[in-house]
């Protein structure tokens, strides 16, 4: 293969990925409304879009059951039928199996999907039944009809009519040619093969009429041969000749042709009536309106790497610290020119505007992996049983594109465990509960203090407080003595291997699996909050930065080094009254805080730095959320709060779990960022260090 059609395969292995995605999303909307056929349209030309190209890059078994499946669709697009409970089951499957195959394909394995035979047979069936079955035939043999030669019968045997009608379309349309149209002439010579690589004629003729004035075509019948010679698979109308009238340059107009071998067609302008040759002809026209004006309105846009925008975002990572290093350069301050000053102000609105849209680039709204989630839902609850309803709010809220592909597992996870556990295990008990029979579920995403939220939401039993912290107990998680928050005891369940399911089933469970989906997060630099009321529902909620690339930070200082707290994790700062500092032996140092003993890490002892031994009153606590509960953080002095671009560590530091990155600060100094649910299993030891 061709380094050319190898890039062409990426495109097409990409492209198939949204059309499939698409294709998800659209038949379950068509499942919740079997009545809208403008949707169906919608999922028929994605599948006969598909089915083309699968079949032009080999995936054969692909684009042998898109194939038939095109025809059950077309079939009721065509008709409008009802369709019946059973067919839109069919369906649905259908697009389950086009991503499975899919699947296969790309990995080249020699196996399908185990009901691949099983779909593809019910699928013939039901076109076969609703096509009517063939007529068997009779006894009596009637001698067959002689097929008339239709070049002949509709005056097309003239030598010189291909040219002849190209050249009257050209000669046509410039009598209308106004401002930057041209006039150009597109001649395809097609393979003979063309039909089994997927390719359509008709699809190249409708897309350049998408966006031209005129357009006419003439097909070259000269090679066709007769009917007892003819093979359904080869393409014999090897010649098709287009005039079309359009503002589109030449780059454009070659973009439609992208699936094609380079010397299948050929674009050239027109200028003077082309010359005219011999031979014999069948003519199809599509006069087509203008819509220049739509065209020009219409949204550019265009495919790029992902991997170039993570070095455009590293660039402006670094202009934002040059930046930075200037405005706090002590030097530049000491000069008294006020124009440098205006000059300073100037670059760093211009910096930050430039980050702005750096960042956007990156931030897709969070619409399509909700949509993901609906066919879970809908298979969850055809699983379990349970009649549910499904409510998603704020779809548009946006999320960085690197964000999105490792957010899908743990809300799959989430949404199911709500269903299959969350919810009452029969409508007798919801009703007792003075609840309606049918359960709802809540996918919500918003933005809060900084960060998005995505929860999952619903209204079941809820969590039983008691026989988790009893569990939690038992298994030597947590001792008896130890007095716990509602939000400490609902963390407990993403323990490893903690369930309080009487049956863990194949779906989900309260526990089993949520610390992976925990650890999930965690790798984002997110939080998973529970809240939960017993007998009313539970909300899942996970709590993510806007970007990874970029952290908001509160920046203290501990003996003479700078640090940097995740502003995610702090509760507040203060100085303690002398009165609520508190120092037990063999416990290390506490602090009374609204009814909570807060132990207390005196940071710059934490990692080794020597220091002038203050008591805590005398310095600055931060109080921070960790997994294990909250902590006071011992400083010397708050810096400031500020967003600042990560930095990966070196080898060295990379395995200290305190640390999770670095970053440079305007004045050139590096300051770390810590890791606060590393710090709280040894706040007691360095409490009193």
């Amino acid at each position: 293969m061709s380094t050319k059609q190898e890039q062409l395969k990426a495109i097409f292995i990409e492209e198939a990925g949204e059309i499939i995605e698409k294709l998800d999303v659209d038949i379950l909307r068509f499942e919740e409304n079997p009545t809208d056929f403008a949707l169906l349209n919608e999922v028929f030309r994605g599948v006969h879009t598909l089915k083309g190209n699968a079949n032009a890059f080999g995936f054969s078994r692909l684009g042998g059951f898109v194939h038939h499946f095109e025809d059950v669709l077309d079939h009721y697009r065509s008709t409008k039928e009802s369709i019946e409970v059973e067919i839109l089951e069919l369906i649905v499957n259908s697009v389950d199996l086009i991503k499975e195959t899919m699947t296969c394909e790309l990995d080249a394995l020699p196996t399908l999907p185990a009901a691949y035979e099983s779909n593809l047979e019910a699928i013939k069936a039901l076109i076969a039944f609703k096509k009517g079955k063939p007529v068997e035939p009779t006894a009596t043999t009637t001698a067959p009809a002689v097929l008339g030669d239709l070049a002949s019968e509709f005056g097309l045997g003239c030598t010189d009519q291909y040219e002849q009608l190209l050249t009257q379309a050209a000669t046509l349309m410039a009598t209308t040619q106004e401002g930057d149209e041209r006039i150009w002439r597109i001649d395809l010579t097609l393979d003979s093969d063309s039909y089994r690589r997927g390719v359509d004629c008709f699809v190249f003729i409708a897309l350049l009429g998408e966006k031209a004035k005129g357009i006419e075509s003439v097909f070259d019948c000269e090679k066709i041969p007769a009917l007892e010679t003819f093979v359904c698979d080869q393409n014999f109308m090897q010649h098709i000749g287009i005039v079309v009238l359009t503002a589109q340059s030449r780059v454009e107009i070659e973009e439609n042709f992208e699936f094609l071998e380079a010397h299948e067609y050929r674009i050239t302008p027109i200028d003077a009536a082309p010359k005219v040759e011999t031979q014999a002809v069948a003519v199809a026209q599509a006069p087509v309106e203008a819509t220049t004006a739509v065209a020009s309105s219409a949204k550019s846009t265009i495919r790029i790497d992902t991997n170039k925008l993570d070095e455009l975002f590293d660039s402006v990572g670094e202009l934002v610290i040059a930046q930075n290093f200037i405005a706090q350069n002590e030097k530049i301050h000491a000069i008294a020119d006020e124009s440098i000053g205006r000059t300073i102000e100037t670059l760093s609105k211009i910096t930050k505007r430039i980050q702005d849209r750096v960042m956007s680039l990156r931030m897709v709204a969070i619409r399509d992996t909700f949509d993901k989630m609906k066919r879970v839902v809908r298979d969850t609850s055809k699983k379990t049983g349970k009649a549910l309803h499904l409510n998603v709010l704020g779809e548009e809220t946006e999320i960085d594109k690197t964000m999105i592909d490792s957010l899908s597992d743990p809300l799959i996870h989430i949404i199911r465990n709500a269903i299959d556990h969350g919810l009452e295990a029969d409508s007798a008990a919801r009703i007792a509960a003075g609840k309606s029979v049918e359960g709802t579920i809540t996918l919500r995403a918003f933005h809060k203090s900084g960060s998005i939220v995505i929860s999952v939401s619903d209204d079941g039993r809820g969590i039983n407080k008691a026989k988790v912290l009893q569990k939690a107990i038992a298994k030597g998680i947590v001792t008896a003595d130890e007095n716990l928050t509602d939000s400490q005891i609902f963390a407990l369940i993403m323990q490893p291997g903690f369930s309080t399911a009487d049956a863990i089933s194949d779906l989900s469970g309260r526990g089993v699996g949520l610390d992976v989906v925990k650890t999930s997060i965690e790798k984002l630099r997110g939080k998973i909050e529970i809240e939960s009321v017993e007998g009313q529902g539970t909300t899942f909620s996970m709590v993510l930065p806007l970007t990874l690339a970029i952290i908001d930070g509160m920046l203290v200082q501990a003996a003479g080094e700078i640090y940097i707290i995740p502003t995610l994790s702090v509760v507040e700062s203060l100085r303690p009254e002398r009165e609520i500092v508190h120092a037990f032996q063999e416990k290390g140092e506490f602090i009374s805080l609204r009814g909570q003993h807060l132990p207390i890490v005196r940071l710059g002892a934490y990692f080794g730095h020597e220091e002038r031994r203050i008591e805590p009153w005398e310095g600055i606590l931060v109080c921070v959320e960790t997994e294990m509960g909250r902590i006071a953080l011992m400083v010397d002095e708050l810096v400031g709060r500020q967003q600042v671009v990560i930095k990966p560590l070196g080898k060295a530091l990379a395995r200290q779990r305190e640390i999770s990155g670095g970053a440079i600060l305007g004045s050139g100094d590096i300051a770390l960022i810590l890791n606060i649910d590393a710090l709280s299993p040894h706040a007691i030891e360095m409490s009193h260090a």
